[in-house]
C-alpha cells in the first residue's frame, strides 16, 4: 500500500477534511486525477474487461474526484504553502520508495498490469476491496 501515491494523497485529504492538517491536498489530487485519466484512455485502448474498467473508474472516483468536489472552492486558489507541502510529500515519498529498494514507475506498470491482464499478483489494496464487495454483495443481488 505504500507504494502507492494516490493513497498517501487520500489520506492527506481525510486529515485536512476532519481539520487535522490545515494544508490543502487539492493540488496532488488535481494531478494525480489528470494522471487517472491518461491512465484510464491506457487502460481502454487495451481493451480491459469490462469489469476492470468499472472498478478502476470506481476507486478513482472515491480516492480522487469526490475529494476534489468536496474541498475544491471557487475561484481555485493554490497557497504557496500548500505547494510547498505538496513538493515535499513528493520527496518524502521518492525518499521511502528509495529506501525500500522500489521503482515507482516500475510499480505502477504492474499495477495497470493487474488490470489489463487480470493478473491478481499486484492488485492494490482499495482493487481486492473492491472485489470482495462485488463477489460478497454486489454480484448476490
Amino acid at each position: 500500500m505504500i507504494e502507492i501515491f494516490s493513497y498517501w494523497i487520500f489520506i492527506w485529504f481525510i486529515l485536512y477534511y476532519i481539520g487535522i492538517i490545515r494544508y490543502s491536498p487539492l493540488l496532488l489530487l488535481i494531478i494525480g486525477y489528470i494522471f487517472t485519466l491518461f491512465e484510464f484512455i491506457y487502460l481502454i485502448i487495451n481493451k480491459i474487461s469490462n469489469y476492470n474498467l468499472i472498478k478502476f473508474f470506481i476507486i478513482n472516483v472515491i480516492i480522487k474526484f469526490i475529494p476534489i468536489l468536496l474541498i475544491i472552492k471557487f475561484p481555485i486558489r493554490f497557497y504557496m504553502d500548500d505547494v510547498y507541502i505538496s513538493i515535499y510529500l513528493i520527496l518524502i515519498y521518492f525518499i521511502i520508495m528509495t529506501i525500500l529498494n522500489k521503482n515507482p514507475y516500475e510499480y505502477y506498470k504492474l499495477m495497470i498490469h493487474t488490470y489489463i491482464y487480470n493478473d491478481d499478483k499486484y492488485k492494490t489494496l482499495m482493487s481486492k476491496f473492491y472485489d470482495y464487495l462485488y463477489n460478497n454483495y454486489l454480484f448476490k443481488i
